[in-house]
């Protein structure tokens, strides 16, 4: 048997509208993905888990959502990947097993299979990767080459491998100019 990871949008679990997906964009399991409105998707995307996007997300270029069939990740609305980011939402410490996707789950030893939930207003920076079970309270950032394996409270910003918090957002700036948004559009 050949899979072929191109997808038909018909395909995809739902798709809002004004939605703009790169021509290089490769979404493994379109079944397991949903899209609201107001999203674009940039070229050379690899989506290989169940995801959902809510409206006004961005994704960049070479951006990897990761995890396989029994993961997730989900994107609220003004939330953003830079390029090159990874969302992994499942991961293996080789430890023992198999470390390949080309085997059952059984015969893979220690994998994480979780969530990775970014809330309203997050942004991950370019080259930054995520872990399994990592939420991104409201507001919460990650600054570019960093690395996320716990949770970012809300609205301050992280950087740094491990990630440890650096400064608080401004969070009363940011809702105001959400509000404006929304009564001009």
């Amino acid at each position: 048997m050949m899979e072929n990871i191109f997808f038909d949008l018909r395909t995809l679990k739902a798709c809002g509208e004004n939605v703009i997906i790169g021509k290089t964009v490769r979404i493994r399991y379109p079944e397991l993905v949903e899209i609201g409105d107001n999203v674009i998707i940039d070229d050379f995307t690899y989506i290989s888990t169940s995801f959902k996007i809510h409206s006004y997300v961005h994704i960049s270029a070479g951006c990897k959502i990761i995890g396989g069939r029994n993961a997730f990740v989900e994107m609220h609305e003004f939330s953003t990947l830079a390029p090159n980011v990874i969302l992994s939402a499942g991961s293996d410490d080789y430890s023992s097993g198999i470390a390949t996707p080309l085997v059952p789950l059984e015969f893979k030893g220690n994998v994480k299979i979780g969530k990775i939930i970014l809330n309203k207003h997050c942004i991950v920076g370019a080259g930054s990767v995520v872990l399994p079970d990592v939420v991104f309270e409201e507001g919460a950032c990650l600054g570019a080459l960093s690395l996320a394996n716990k949770k970012l409270e809300k609205y301050y910003l992280y950087a740094g491998i491990p990630s440890r918090k650096i400064k608080k957002r401004n969070q009363e700036e940011i809702i105001m100019f959400e509000n404006r948004f929304k009564r001009d559009h």
